[in-house]
């Protein structure tokens, strides 16, 4: 086996589907946003549909490659996405359980994590970009 052949099974997923879960992740933050900005938002069954796929992606992803690719940023990340999807559509309980997943790959984002998710569950307004900001070195 060729070095182009190794470097392409180190790297390959079915499909890109690391680009689909980040670009699902995306368009789900987006219009999570787009929600807590609007009152008068609109797009709820949209916004469902794209909160259930970007977390299917981001599951499917992990389940398929967690443990068998040496990608650990990846993983944090979509470990990272979960949480905070949890977080914004009030599934506070199971935000905090995801954040033990972040904390085998980063201890310090796990405790941000924890840290904004309790301040939610204690009934504090989050803003987007406060979550957008949380991960990023």
């Amino acid at each position: 086996m060729g070095w182009k052949e190794i470097l392409n099974n180190l790297f390959h997923t079915k499909d890109g589907e690391i680009q689909r879960a980040y670009q699902s992740y995306d368009k789900a933050a987006d219009l999570l946003g787009q929600r807590d900005k609007n009152p008068a938002f609109t797009r709820t069954q949209e916004l469902e549909e794209a909160v259930k796929e970007a977390e299917e992606l981001a599951l499917e992803l992990l389940k398929n490659y967690e443990g068998v690719k040496a990608w650990p940023g990846i993983f944090r990340e979509m470990h990272m996405n979960l949480t905070k999807l949890c977080l914004q559509t009030g599934r506070h309980e199971e935000a905090l359980k995801r954040c033990a997943k972040v904390a085998e790959y980063n201890r310090i984002d796990a405790e941000v994590l924890q840290e904004t998710v309790q301040e939610a569950m204690s009934g504090k307004k989050l803003e987007t970009t406060q979550l957008d900001e949380i991960g990023v070195a």
